[in-house]
């Protein structure tokens, strides 16, 4: 079986899937205008996530995430929410920046890391 590497860009698909699933139906376009990318980024994306099982989709329909899909987007969107927080309650970061660093630091940031700052929030 290959072996895939999740990359941060197959993270922010996921995860902006994870959130347009609770609006109904995921369509490309949908994608495109979330991430701020092309329809033809999209769809190479999404035969590479298809491949490596991480979503379904017809072929000029729409896609859903698989449950390895969707663990893997709940994942990064706790570590971004975690993130998002620490920044802006512990550190008093404006909402907008904390918003954008929590979607960079959530790629990289450890788990030993996100597990101290989950204590130390849930401390306060």
């Amino acid at each position: 079986m290959k072996g895939y590497t999740l990359t941060p860009s197959k993270e922010d698909y996921l995860k902006a899937m994870l959130e347009l699933s609770g609006k109904g139906d995921i369509r490309s376009i949908d994608i495109a205008d979330a991430l701020g990318v092309t329809k033809a980024s999209v769809s190479c994306m999404m035969n590479r996530l298809k491949d490596e099982g991480y979503i379904t989709k017809e072929k000029y329909g729409t896609v859903a995430l698989t449950d390895k899909g969707f663990e893997v987007a709940a994942n990064v969107r706790r570590r971004y929410g975690l993130l998002k927080t620490f920044l802006m309650t512990v550190l008093g970061v404006d909402a907008t920046t904390a918003s954008d660093d929590a979607c960079r630091i959530e790629h990289v940031i450890s788990s030993e890391s996100l597990a101290r700052m989950d204590e130390h929030l849930n401390c306060l």
